[in-house]
């Protein structure tokens, strides 16, 4: 789903809530952890700070967003419903915010009418960007195509945030229904502008419609304009034309930036698992999960796991999907391929 700087959005509240003290409370180390993705010990520090009476409705939300990172949405959606019922009414902000998030977890369990109608509860009296955007992808899934179009609709109106209109073509694409949101790709392109952010943006478009070519050369006029994240998408427009040389001069370039490393490597693996040699591609992985990037984290397990069973290294893979699960119960993909391998 749309991602809200959800982390950040935690901060902003850890601060307001005054986290300025010498001493870390239970509720302040929760928040530090799950800046680290330490579900578990977060867990711990919010369930403390709610037995200690430390900031019970941030740390019922810290639970929810830690059982989100763990991928338990059934219990995150407990934990947002526990801190609404407990928000004072003249918290505005905060009851967006649980709202919001309590709709993501619904519609995460599939549980789309009832995503529908929390955001309707919201919308009544806030009209947020996100409420609509979730509401429009839950309509979506349910083949309500018309009130799926007017949410949208409310999502992109005056909008000049690129993110948006690929935010709304990627529900489409998950839907099967990938021309029909290509029309937000096209709409995308009719944002002017010569910036080094809109030649990206612009490239970011055209790589999602797949005319490489064209994204090529808005992705280059940004990295002309040393816009460094451009590199990592010309990464992929090389690698989806199969062009693993120049994909790989790109990703290496990106190791430079600390930020960019883990997903680097991630796309070095890749490159190499294309050209089957899967020693280097799990190479590749472990450098990246020894950055200190902790987003790219899921995705590198699980490509490790791939790239472990292309190699035909059945014990290891079953021996890491068994580790992923710990960490991401609720991965239906990861479920799949756990089960899979039982039966090599």
């Amino acid at each position: 789903m749309k991602k809200r700087g959800l982390l950040a959005a935690a901060a902003a509240l850890c601060l307001l809530a005054g986290c300025k003290k010498s001493e870390l409370t239970e509720y302040e180390n929760g928040i530090e952890n799950l800046e680290k993705q330490k579900y578990e010990q977060a867990l711990r520090n919010f369930e403390n700070a709610i037995q200690k009476g430390e900031q019970s409705v941030l740390s019922w939300r810290g639970i929810g967003i830690a059982r989100m990172g763990q991928g338990d949405y059934e219990k995150a959606e407990e934990a947002f419903s526990t801190a609404l019922g407990i928000t004072e009414k003249k918290e505005k902000a905060l009851q967006r915010d649980l709202y919001l998030y309590l709709a993501d977890t619904q519609y995460h369990q599939e549980d789309y009418q009832g995503c529908i109608e929390t955001c309707t509860q919201l919308l009544e009296t806030d009209a947020h960007q996100d409420g609509y955007f979730l509401r429009g992808s839950s309509y979506l899934r349910r083949s309500e195509y018309k009130k799926a179009e007017d949410d949208f609709e409310e999502v992109i109106s005056n909008s000049t945030d690129y993110q948006d209109y690929l935010d709304i073509y990627r529900i489409y694409q998950e839907c099967g229904l990938s021309a029909d949101g290509a029309e937000y790709l096209e709409a995308a392109l009719d944002l002017k502008g010569n910036s080094a952010e809109e030649y990206y943006q612009r490239g970011r478009i055209y790589y999602y419609l797949s005319e490489y070519k064209d994204a090529e050369k808005s992705l280059k006029k940004a990295l002309d304009k040393d816009y460094e994240q451009a590199a990592l998408y010309l990464g992929k427009v090389y690698a989806e034309e199969q062009d693993y040389e120049q994909a790989i001069s790109m990703y290496k370039s990106c190791l430079e930036t600390e930020d960019m490393q883990s997903e680097a490597y991630n796309g070095l693996a890749c490159c190499a698992a294309a050209e089957e040699d899967y020693e280097k591609a799990l190479s590749y992985i472990e450098k990246g999960l020894k950055t200190k990037e902790p987003e790219m984290k899921q995705v590198l397990l699980f490509n490790q796991i791939v790239f472990l069973e292309e190699s035909m290294d059945l014990v290891s893979a079953k021996e890491k999907i068994s580790e992923y699960l710990e960490l991401y119960p609720q991965d239906q993909d990861a479920l799949r391929e756990y089960y899979f391998l039982q039966t090599r």
